[in-house]
């Protein structure tokens, strides 16, 4: 018989956070260097916060904390986009933007919040 067992993130450290403006320089720094026609990775969306993290390879530091649940982002951008829209889109290159929205998972809400208050006090 196999055991599964379900043992979420305690701890998410970021490394970097950067404030985007606004909702179009968020789309324009995701975009803006993809050829025209193209689509960007996506983004996501939680409680109205639009965001992208970017982690670090796995190293054996990397792995050693995420086994002890912690895990380590890079940097976040984010920016306050109050309603969810599956996409935006570039009109300068035509490229899209998917956007997931990721309002059901625990974890995501927790890094929602916890952005929504750096828009307030950063």
């Amino acid at each position: 018989m196999v055991s599964i067992k379900y043992q979420p993130i305690k701890e998410i450290v970021v490394h970097e956070l950067v404030k985007v403006n606004s909702v179009e320089e968020f789309l324009s720094m995701r975009t803006g260097n993809i050829p025209l026609g193209g689509a960007a990775n996506p983004a996501r969306w939680v409680d109205g916060i639009l965001y992208e993290a970017s982690g670090y390879p796995p190293t054996p530091e990397v792995i050693k904390d995420q086994l002890q649940d912690i895990l380590h982002l890079a940097a976040i951008e984010y920016t306050e986009m109050k309603e969810y829209k599956p996409f935006l889109q570039n009109k300068t290159n035509n490229v899209i933007l998917p956007i997931i929205n990721m309002s059901h998972n625990v974890v995501t809400k927790e890094v929602g919040k916890w952005l929504k208050n750096q828009l307030i006090t950063g």
